[in-house]
């Protein structure tokens, strides 16, 4: 049988991830070849570990987003929110007709529109998706919703490679629209918990906030919830906070005034400047309250001796 070709663009940590359970998930009866442009491959200190990363779960990387194209009966786009449409505006050249383009960046109704615009103006045809939970945690089986006319026929080509994909629709926008709504309260969530935790810990409150929490939801273990959680916040929110920002256009497209998608934007920066990414990249995944406002208090440490010696 044919082997379905898969085009990724943008290797980071989701185009890799997806990248790993779609190879591990091919079969005799399924083959799979999987090719990938990232526009960090040229960088000899950037691109290095992301060919290295290649070669370690068999994708094949190319020079150009032209050699993607002709190399792809399917491209899945995998970029940061704000490459999203230049990564289309790159692609929609050489596209060849006919394929199938896969636009699983969080970005807002209009963005998403935008970018299937560019693709089919291009020959190619363009479906978004709406990615709903973690693609490190889930891989290429993340849940995802998808919209555009050709979103059944994308969803029986993958189908085979166990994917958890489901059509909401012929409308783009539509999945982006479902994901830009449940994001305020998400993401909203990791922004109070980031506030109420290193402000409880700056009073010294801390133990009296989380034992009122357990009394209030018994269900939960509190410590552990919230230490997981803000783990993840250390790691990830530039990249939710990029995200936020959409959730404010979109509800602007509705029509609503954005209070708590701006709010949640700028506290989720707020994390991202002070460096706990690289810290938690350098050193470790803060995993309790105590040791996420430790590296929120280095952070600003860090800042201020920075503003002092300009």
């Amino acid at each position: 049988m044919a082997k379905l070709r898969v085009g990724i663009l943008g290797f980071g940590e989701a185009g890799q991830s997806v990248a790993t359970g779609l190879k591990k998930s091919a079969t005799a009866e399924h083959p799979i070849e999987i090719s990938t442009w990232d526009i960090l491959l040229p960088s000899n200190e950037k691109g290095a570990p992301l060919k290295a990363a290649a070669d370690k779960i068999g994708v094949r990387t190319v020079g150009s987003a032209a050699e993607l194209a002709q190399a792809s009966d399917i491209i899945l786009s995998l970029v940061t929110t704000e490459e999203s449409l230049v990564a289309a505006r790159q692609m929609a050249p050489h596209i060849v007709k006919g394929t199938l383009f896969l636009d699983c960046n969080s970005t807002s109704p209009g963005m998403k529109r935008d970018v299937a615009k560019t693709i089919t103006a291009g020959g190619g045809r363009s479906v978004e998706a709406a990615v709903m939970d973690l693609v490190p945690r889930s891989q290429h089986k993340v849940p995802m919703l998808l919209a555009g006319k050709d979103a059944e026929e994308l969803i029986r080509k993958l189908a085979p490679y166990g994917v958890d994909m489901k059509s909401v629709g012929d409308d783009i926008g539509a999945a982006s629209t479902i994901k830009m709504c449940r994001s305020v309260f998400m993401k909203g969530l990791d922004a109070i918990r980031m506030e109420c935790m290193v402000a409880a810990e700056t009073a010294g409150v801390t133990d009296r906030i989380v034992s009122s929490l357990q009394v209030t939801i018994p269900e939960i273990n509190w410590p552990v919830f919230i230490g997981k959680k803000l783990g993840g916040a250390a790691q990830h929110s530039g990249r939710r906070a990029g995200e936020m920002r959409e959730v404010a256009t979109t509800l602007r497209e509705l029509g609503l005034d954005p209070t708590m998608a701006e709010a949640t934007s700028r506290r989720l920066q707020w994390c991202a400047d002070l460096g706990m990414k690289e810290r938690a990249a350098a050193t470790r995944v803060p995993g309790s309250i105590t040791e996420f406002v430790d590296d929120v208090r280095a952070g600003l440490a860090a800042q201020s001796s920075a503003k002092a010696a300009e």
